[in-house]
């Protein structure tokens, strides 16, 4: 019963986070460096993107119906199946890029600023492909681009080897990559059992 409720409202509760940890890292950043706040923010700024995504736009239902074009069920996309998508590429990856990067080395930031940028790439090619809104594209316009812009720049400002950012784009692509292919694999065993 719990994880019912917790897959239909995960990303309400992800906004409110979003409110505390941008002003955590607004009371810590005189004391870490730049880039590395700009790391941190991935996290909550991706939060609030998931909330015009889920809470407000109803992902699911637009992947459904406009990708997918099923209109009376909730698949191949389920609330389960978000959920899950969400916590492990998201709620755990960015966190876990940030840490290793305040940790390890700063090369690791890069791969919540390109997980990040690539998604924000993802919503502006489908609103071009489709010529119409798609839930999360406003906050990557307007939040993820930018912030993640910026925070190339100031890693070039101070110096920073661009090769982990190419892997880490390229991990990201490669997990955008394997979402898609699970959808494709769970949309064919849904018109199989229809």
């Amino acid at each position: 019963m719990i994880l019912q409720y917790l897959y239909k409202n995960w990303s309400q509760a992800g906004t409110l986070l979003a409110v505390y940890i941008t002003l955590i890292l607004v009371c810590m950043a005189p004391l870490i460096s730049p880039f590395l706040f700009l790391v941190w923010l991935q996290f909550p700024l991706y939060l609030i993107h998931e909330c015009e995504e889920h809470a407000i736009g109803h992902f699911k239902q637009f992947v459904n119906t406009n990708i997918f074009k099923v209109f009376d069920k909730d698949a191949p996309l389920t609330d389960k199946r978000v959920f899950w998508i969400n916590i492990l590429a998201v709620w755990f990856l960015l966190p876990a890029s940030a840490v290793a990067c305040q940790f390890i080395s700063p090369g690791w930031g890069f791969i919540a600023v390109a997980f990040s940028l690539w998604n924000a790439t993802t919503h502006i090619i489908a609103g071009l492909a489709l010529r119409k809104y798609n839930p999360g594209l406003f906050v990557s316009l307007f939040l993820n681009y930018p912030v993640g812009l910026y925070a190339l720049y100031v890693a070039h400002k101070n110096g920073y080897s661009f090769t982990a950012f190419w892997y880490a784009l390229l991990l990201s692509i490669a997990i955008h990559a394997a979402i898609f292919a699970s959808a494709l694999d769970w949309y064919r065993a849904f018109k199989k059992g229809k």
